[in-house]
């Protein structure tokens, strides 16, 4: 693995890349939007932003953007962006309704030079009562049970991973891709509300006890998952490629290069993997 400085941006969570513009996310529903077309010759340089928005209701949902990518559909075929998956995770875990196995899906437009996001629907699993599925066990949830998702624009389907305990691993699940105006409407959200239930899972599998998952993204049929914390010695920064047709995994340890921060975003700008850590120091690896 070789990693390369890229550039410097913005502190936050996962965030996605569209074309040249890269979206970063806060774990509060904010968003700042970058121009990544002429980075090449800046190497580690400060970017300024070319925009900055706030998500669609997030006074209703907010999604801790854990996970965050860009689907295939448009929401109408005018729209300049594809629709965008947004996790909550674990905003609402002191909350009753903790919200497990909940994606917001936002269409994004601009005006005016102006960015906005509107909710238009949420993806939630039916299933994370299911000791036999999702729950690590009858009597409780693993550590983090909420889950992140992540959209194979390739084949049009929708991954959901969710760590269990170390005994039983990571479990992942393959469903295709919900269309954009499927579901019901949510009189609570006012978007339309899809739920995934145990007959909608089209394949499983299970792999290594990932140690708390941040951002991920899908290219070529393989799932790029970060991992861990701060100069964590058991929670160590890492890369994981997970194959969703054979269901192995590759890991990689950022640490034994010195790289210590906790992971974050992680996406491609073409076939050219960028890496950014929760302090914004964005890289550029190869595999």
């Amino acid at each position: 693995m070789k990693v390369t400085p890229f550039a410097k941006i913005c502190e936050g969570q996962d965030g996605a890349i569209f074309a040249s513009e890269l979206f970063r996310f806060d774990h509060v529903g904010n968003c700042t939007v970058y121009d990544l077309s002429d980075v090449g010759s800046f190497s580690d340089a400060e970017l300024s932003p070319i925009a900055k928005f706030r998500l669609g209701s997030a006074d209703i949902i907010a999604p801790h953007s854990n996970a965050v990518c860009f689907g295939t559909e448009y929401y109408e075929p005018e729209d300049e962006y594809p629709l965008l998956y947004s996790n909550v995770y674990n905003n609402y875990d002191d909350r009753e309704d903790k919200r497990i196995g909940v994606c917001c899906v936002y269409r994004i437009r601009v005006a005016g030079g102006k960015f906005s996001a509107d909710l238009v629907q949420t993806v939630e699993i039916g299933f994370t009562e299911d000791a036999g599925l999702w729950r690590a066990s009858e009597k409780k949830h693993g550590h983090r049970p909420y889950g992140n998702f992540v959209v194979d624009t390739e084949r049009g389907k929708y991954y959901a991973f969710v760590m269990r305990n170390e005994e039983l691993g990571t479990r992942y699940f393959e469903f295709d891709l919900p269309k954009a105006k499927d579901g019901f409407v949510d009189e609570r959200t006012g978007a339309r509300r899809v739920v995934l239930n145990a007959s909608d899972i089209k394949r499983r599998f299970d792999c290594s006890y990932h140690r708390f998952i941040q951002g991920a993204t899908v290219k070529g049929g393989v799932i790029y998952s970060t991992e861990g914390f701060d100069y964590d010695e058991v929670n160590r920064p890492a890369i994981r490629l997970i194959n969703c047709e054979r269901g192995e995994e590759e890991y990689f340890d950022l640490t034994v290069q010195g790289y210590m921060i906790e992971p974050e975003l992680i996406d491609f700008l073409g076939d050219k993997c960028i890496y950014g850590d929760a302090r914004g120091n964005l890289y550029t690896i190869e595999f």
